[in-house]
């Protein structure tokens, strides 16, 4: 009796410890299965977009949230030789990867380039040299309805630098063989089939806000202070269309603005305004508005403050560039102000003497 005492306590024992052992173990799986943190964490930036959708007070995702101007643009680009957009609805109906939609114009689309470039790295359909007439690509989607252009069409596809609009329409784009035929027509030979853009210049501002809400707050407000500034400069319609597009990559640089424009802008004459060079920008604001349209879309100057990179351009090729732009216009480089220091004291970016050589000129 005494032995079975002995035996029952000891067996018990070793059932608690099991249980105890195998209790810690799960637990230490569960901890270390979390990410420390580190930090208190951030106001979600979707939900200050929802209560808040003013740029100019909406202190986490609009033009004076803490971030902008805090890093250097130099170089933030990737290196792409051809930019393609699909006109394709609204930018408050894309998801949030907007490439990924089974049964989507916009997957076929992608998925047709994919296949023929063979590999798509960080945004861009990598064509490998003699692969395809045009170069690498780089593919966005562009708003239809009030954020969209005149004579826009859903289906349509429209490329940067051949200033060119290829309707394949919205049923044939949702058509993988249509799709892949004129992506072997258009990208890889580089048919120039299709019609040539009517306007000049050409600007696009990232509005996607299911991507990021820095980029949903500020774009939309950005492409109406273009529209009111443009009509302020007596700008006509017909030479400048304005768009939303989707992620451009860089969420945090927002506002994001691609400008295609011709290399001496559109005060030269069409003869001698060169070919169409596309810049991009970052922490654009409002107040920068004016100096981008009398500086890069009248007169094909780049601002080297708020520069990117370009189409065309190695991210390692840009810094000398810009320093060297920089130096020819007169301006400090590295700037010695973030971009919203210096357009609030210049004005909009342009300078006091700027402005009465601009009131002059007429």
């Amino acid at each position: 009796r005494g032995h079975s005492s002995a035996s029952t306590r000891f067996m018990s024992k070793l059932l608690v410890h099991r249980v105890y052992t195998q209790l810690i173990v799960a637990g230490t799986r569960r901890h270390a299965r979390r990410r420390p943190r580190l930090n208190p964490p951030k106001p979600r930036l979707a939900v200050a977009a929802a209560m808040d959708k003013n740029p100019e007070t909406n202190k986490y995702v609009g033009y004076h949230r803490e971030e902008v101007g805090s890093e250097s643009l130099v170089g933030t680009v990737k290196h792409f030789d051809c930019h393609a957009f699909l006109v394709h609805g609204d930018a408050d109906a894309w998801p949030g990867e907007e490439f990924d939609a089974e049964g989507d114009a916009a997957k076929t689309l992608h998925d047709a380039i994919k296949t023929a470039a063979g590999e798509h790295k960080s945004g861009v359909h990598q064509f490998k040299p003699g692969t395809s007439a045009v170069g690498k690509v780089k593919l966005n989607l562009s708003e239809t309805g009030a954020r969209g252009a005149a004579g826009d069409r859903a289906g349509d596809v429209i490329m940067f630098p051949q200033m060119r609009r290829h309707r394949l329409g919205a049923d044939a784009v949702n058509d993988p063989a249509e799709v892949a035929d004129f992506v072997r027509r258009a990208v890889v030979s580089g048919d120039d089939a299709g019609e040539a853009l009517s306007h000049r210049a050409h600007l696009f501002v990232c509005t996607h806000m299911k991507r990021d809400a820095r980029c949903g707050v500020c774009g939309p407000a950005l492409i109406e202070s273009i529209r009111d500034e443009l009509k302020r400069l007596d700008i006509a319609d017909d030479a400048v269309a304005v768009r939303g597009c989707s992620h451009t990559g860089g969420h945090k640089y927002a506002g994001n603005l691609l400008l295609f424009v011709p290399e001496k802008g559109l005060a030269a004459k069409v003869e001698d305004a060169g070919e169409t060079k596309g810049v991009w920008y970052g922490y654009v604001t409002a107040a920068e508005i004016p100096a981008v349209l009398r500086r890069t879309v009248m007169r094909g100057e780049v601002i080297p403050r708020l520069w990117r990179g370009s189409m065309g351009m190695r991210p390692d090729e840009h810094e000398a560039a810009a320093a060297a732009e920089a130096k020819r216009i007169g301006e400090p480089w590295p700037p010695l102000k973030t971009p919203c220091d210096a357009c609030n004291e210049e004005g909009g970016g342009g300078g006091g003497e700027e402005e009465e050589e601009e009131e002059t000129d007429g």
